[in-house]
């Protein structure tokens, strides 16, 4: 068998799994009546967009590098440190950002690749195991070529544009290489990890605290590189004092960190200084290519590995051998919005893009609320605490709304079979963001309350915003399941109608965002006059957004 085999059987695979993106009719979704022909090439244009629309994001960080290596804005933010250690940080800023990001986008499409079935399918043809590996592994990295193409192509050349270097954009290529590998790496191995340990496991509330707890600490390195690139100003404040007291074995042993190794190449290659007037830069070139070495080698090892990893994911999800033993099911009576509340953290507790997105406002809710306790407030910084905890939760309600709708991928297979209203579904979904909105600030309070000596100002101002976070998530829902009930319910993730789900968005990021606007605006006034005020703008925009769900029609025998 050969390399053409596999990319024929790449070409067939990838063709089905654009279809099971859009429409997902492995997972419960109903049938279309457009003609076949139709739907496929729909299928292949939509995720082409989503593709496009996530490069547009990564082209976006990379050219705005230009814009932050300028001298104005390096004055700005450089303080006075050495040019070369400026651009080496932010360099390195750079390429974490794209790895959080690839990795991140790994988890979003990697369970509609694993839920297409192409993999049992591919396991039934007469094909050697090498062919299968290598058809496996192309039609995985499809699903990350524009992407990924954006990412090499326009990194390099923006540090290149920004530092008048072409060759410090060459030296910056094996960087991008090695992040690009290893967040795919990242997300092959987090997804192993789910399938092998959190998605099989069973029921029981052991067994899901078991889960929970396993996501969490699986969520923490992400978000532990969100922190630094959030302590970014800590951080050059830190290299530039190593840099102006001659530190240069600290210094050093920073440039071989991943990815500041990488980083400092393009610096050394434009020939820019990195240490105060009084010291000599002798071993910081040779520090920084022999880490890059080292990192290369892992490159290689991890690539290595990568080109049998995805057959060997979706061989660990194909179906086992039941198991003969039943098991005892006590079944719970709930209220329709409660049984929908709970059927979606079930699923999102073995499901890593839903999990990720009620771990991560929780997260940063700790974040906030530990940062403020071991620092040393004042009453006034109540709101500006306040701010950064209730924003997350706007966030979720805007644009994680749309990805919340997407477990009824899997759960409208039981609701359409079921007398559940649409109503009722609805309200369960706004429960599920309001429950998270509410743990976050929860959260923040009880970690603040000691220190902030206002805590029913953060109250007042959490709740405050709890109607218009509803309100946001009401109209999102709305348009949503309206949109479900006219053309059949759509999947909702990173590769299937991004462009529908950030129009969606738009309205929630208005009425999400009208009172903090509202409160910027009297923040001369006294504290509970702008919180009133605020308060009175999220209750009108509840009000308003109470037309969605008296509209959502009522079927015949449901409740």
């Amino acid at each position: 068998m050969s390399w053409t085999l596999a990319r024929r059987l790449a070409e067939r695979g990838y063709r089905e799994l654009t279809f099971q993106a859009i429409y997902a009719y492995r997972q419960g979704n109903l049938a279309s009546t457009v003609a076949s022909e139709q739907l496929v090439a729909r299928a292949r244009r939509r995720v082409l967009e989503s593709k496009v629309l996530v490069a547009g994001v990564f082209g976006v960080i990379s050219l705005g590098s230009i814009l932050i290596l300028s001298p104005s804005v390096e004055h700005v933010f450089g303080g006075g440190m050495p040019r070369g250690l400026y651009v080496g940080a932010v360099v390195s800023a750079l390429l974490l950002l794209d790895l959080v990001l690839l990795w991140w986008m790994g988890l979003q499409v990697l369970p509609t690749f694993l839920a297409s079935g192409i993999g049992s399918c591919f396991e039934t043809l007469p094909v050697d195991p090498t062919t299968l590996d290598r058809a496996a592994l192309i039609m995985f990295l499809r699903l990350f070529d524009v992407p990924a193409g954006t990412m090499l192509i326009l990194t390099p050349l923006a540090i290149g544009i920004a530092l008048g270097s072409p060759i410090a954009a060459l030296a910056l290529v094996p960087a991008v290489l090695t992040v690009i590998v290893f967040a795919l790496l990242f997300s092959l191995k987090a997804s192993q990890f789910f399938v092998e340990r959190v998605q099989g496991s069973g029921g029981g509330g052991q067994r899901t605290a078991a889960r929970w707890a396993f996501l969490v600490a699986w969520s923490v390195p992400a978000f532990s590189i969100y922190g630094f690139l959030a302590l970014s100003g800590d951080f050059l404040g830190w290299l530039s004092g190593l840099a102006n007291q001659g530190s240069l074995g600290a210094l050093y042993a920073v440039f071989t960190v991943f990815p500041m190794s990488f980083a400092m190449l393009p610096v050394y290659a434009a020939g820019l200084p990195i240490i105060g007037v009084n010291a000599t830069d002798v071993y910081g070139p040779v520090v920084a290519i022999a880490a890059s070495v080292a990192y290369l080698a892992l490159f290689v090892a991890a690539a290595g590995w990568l080109a049998q990893a995805p057959r060997r994911l979706y061989l660990t999800t194909m179906p086992a051998s039941v198991n003969a033993t039943g098991a005892s099911i006590a079944f719970v009576r709930r209220s329709r919005p409660m049984a929908v509340l709970v059927k979606d953290l079930r699923i999102a507790s073995r499901t890593p893009p839903f999990a990720l997105l009620v771990i991560l406002p929780l997260l940063d809710a700790l974040a906030v609320g530990v940062f403020t306790f071991v620092s040393t407030p004042v009453s006034r910084d109540v709101f500006r605490v306040g701010v950064a905890a209730v924003s997350t939760a706007a966030l979720l309600a805007t644009f994680f709304g749309p990805a919340f709708f997407a477990i009824e991928v899997i759960g409208y297979s039981y609701t359409r079979a079921l007398p559940v209203a649409p109503r009722s579904l609805l309200v369960g979904k706004v429960l599920l963001v309001a429950c998270v909105y509410l743990a976050a600030a929860g959260v923040v309070l009880a970690l603040t309350a000691a220190r902030l000596f206002s805590p029913a100002l953060f109250a007042a101002f959490a709740a405050a915003e709890l109607p218009a976070i509803v309100a946001a998530a009401m109209v999102e829902f709305g348009i949503l399941i309206r949109r479900s009930e006219r053309k059949g319910l759509q999947v909702v993730n990173l590769y299937a109608s991004a462009w529908s789900a950030m129009l969606v968005a738009i309205p929630g990021l208005f009425i999400a965002g009208a009172p903090f606007v509202v409160f910027n605006l009297l923040s001369g006034a006294t504290n509970w006059v702008a919180l009133e005020a605020m308060a009175l703008t999220s209750l009108i925009a509840l009000s308003l957004a109470l037309q969605f769900f008296i509209r959502i029609e009522r079927p015949r025998g449901a409740a």
